[in-house]
């Protein structure tokens, strides 16, 4: 679990011993398999770190394009979510290949709920408890637990005679991403990209894009480089790290980078505030983004009018 000693022990630089290993093990089971990995305008690519915003159609979709680029010689970190470091395999690997853990909201509330009520909440509770952080509805009655047990949530304590639920969950969340954000630019002072999901999930087809890549692009002052992967739900055998032959196609897209005030000189990314007072100006850079990304995709894996997503769905996309 992602915890205040998690994040100040964790080493988010690729472990060289262990990134060999396991490019070694995928690219035999891509010549086993006769899985091809096509990179296009990887030129586009700079030589100098930027942000690689990718769309997500398997869960380890990573593990093609990190395995390509690092046979190419090209340093790459990956962000993923907190509920993966919660598998005993997937974290040991993941803390010794150059990810960057993130913590959602999402996350931060499913934790805390199951620590006050030993279960996880239904799509009802978990709709009226963000309403409740997002724009400070009322918390329901049978949820107001939340607010009187003393406790810790990632390690950071929570005294109810002296908080709010609500204002814990953004101190934490706040508290966290500024982690995230540390651990991002660790490895970037380090020379490596970052490669980023801005939908936040795995869908078939390009969904919804949330607004945290920009964010995190604009306080680090990296440029955006659009990213597409098409094939990988053909060349995985279903949702396991494993090949079944086939072709995946990366396509790089021309980097850009977000004007410095399309955010005023104050804004803090990730305070939950600051996100929602320029909700506007995040939406519309995150769409701009989205359309640079679909544009990259074979047709099978673009946006298609009316679609949201068809990823894991309800509070199982946080944990």
């Amino acid at each position: 679990m992602l915890d205040r000693r998690f994040f100040e022990t964790y080493r988010v630089c690729p472990s060289p011993p262990w990134e060999r290993a396991v490019a070694t093990a995928w690219s035999a089971m891509e010549r086993l398999t006769g899985t091809r990995v096509r990179f296009e305008n990887l030129e586009a690519l700079p030589s100098t770190p930027a942000l690689i915003a990718t769309n997500s159609t398997q869960k380890y979709d990573f593990m093609p394009i990190r395995n390509e680029l690092k046979r190419r010689g090209i340093p790459t970190v990956t962000v993923t979510k907190g509920k993966n470091y919660h598998q005993p395999v997937m974290a040991f690997l993941l803390e010794r290949l150059g990810v960057v853990p993130l913590a959602s909201r999402g996350y931060l509330i499913l934790i805390d709920f199951r620590t006050v009520f030993g279960r996880r909440p239904d799509d009802a509770e978990y709709r009226a408890l963000r309403s409740h952080l997002d724009v400070g509805t009322p918390l329901p009655a049978h949820l107001a637990n939340l607010d009187h047990a003393p406790r810790t949530l990632l390690g950071y304590p929570f005294d109810p005679s002296a908080d709010t639920w609500r204002s814990l969950v953004h101190r934490v969340y706040a508290a966290v991403m500024a982690e995230t954000r540390r651990l991002a630019s660790v490895a970037v002072a380090a020379g490596h990209h970052v490669q980023m999901y801005p939908e936040g999930t795995v869908s078939g087809r390009l969904g919804q894009g949330r607004i945290g890549a920009v964010q995190l692009a604009w306080a680090l002052q990296l440029p955006i480089v659009p990213c597409g992967m098409s094939g990988c739900p053909g060349a995985f055998r279903g949702g396991a790290p494993v090949l079944k032959g086939g072709e995946v196609t990366v396509r790089f897209g021309a980097p850009y980078s977000l004007p410095r005030d399309f955010l005023p000189p104050g804004f803090m990314p990730f305070e939950p505030e600051h996100e929602s007072r320029h909700r506007a100006a995040l939406d519309a850079a995150t769409g701009e983004l989205m359309q640079h990304i679909d544009a990259l995709l074979d047709a099978p894996f673009q946006r298609r009018e009316g679609f949201s997503g068809d990823g894991t769905r309800g509070t199982h996309r946080f944990l």
